[in-house]
């Protein structure tokens, strides 16, 4: 599998009327970049940046009830042909990596993808087994992707199995960049 670390940028996309879009970036690079962000993306990096990570637990966190929280985990990172890619509606995602490597595959939805696993309101994803044109992110500690729910991802995968990373998802209401 390649393998490319992106600096912060935003990639965008105009197809049948939806921007697609994706952004990578750093932490040690937030303070920069902040005054550049949507104000949900702002709050949700702001608590991640200002965060100690070290002293939570996995778990849950309320930033904003139901429509902004935080998921801290510890798994085990996997080759892409035992993890599935997926798609969100409800909520977009921030991955921030806490501790080892992680790499994520990536792809604009242009809706020739098949799920293998259809919509599931309550879990709020779709999967799909393969993806034809995947770009794979490299993450490294402090370094963050910001996942739309029109971006098809695939999250927790290892150059070498098994290995722990511990991350930090922040899942935000799409409905939240509408106001």
């Amino acid at each position: 599998m390649g393998t490319e670390a992106f600096s912060t940028e935003e990639t965008r996309t105009i197809k049948r009327g939806v921007s697609i879009r994706m952004i990578a970036g750093s932490l040690t690079q937030w303070p920069d970049e902040r005054q550049f962000s949507h104000p949900v993306l702002r709050k949700a990096l702001d608590y991640l940046a200002k965060t100690d990570f070290k002293k939570l637990e996995d778990g849950k966190y309320p930033i904003q009830d139901e429509d902004m929280y935080a998921v801290v985990m510890t798994i085990s990172g996997k080759e892409a042909s035992e993890q599935p890619a997926e798609k969100h509606e409800t909520y977009f995602d921030i991955h921030l990596l806490l501790e080892g490597t992680e790499i994520i595959g990536w792809q604009l939805q242009d809706g020739s993808e098949a799920p293998s696993q259809g919509y599931d309101s309550e879990k709020d994803f779709a999967l799909y087994a393969e993806l034809g044109n995947e770009s794979y992110l490299k993450l490294l500690p402090g370094m963050f992707v910001v996942l739309f729910p029109e971006d098809l991802h695939r999250p927790g995968l290892s150059e070498s199995v098994p290995a722990s990373i511990r991350k930090a998802v922040v899942k935000i209401r799409h409905a939240l960049m509408k106001l």
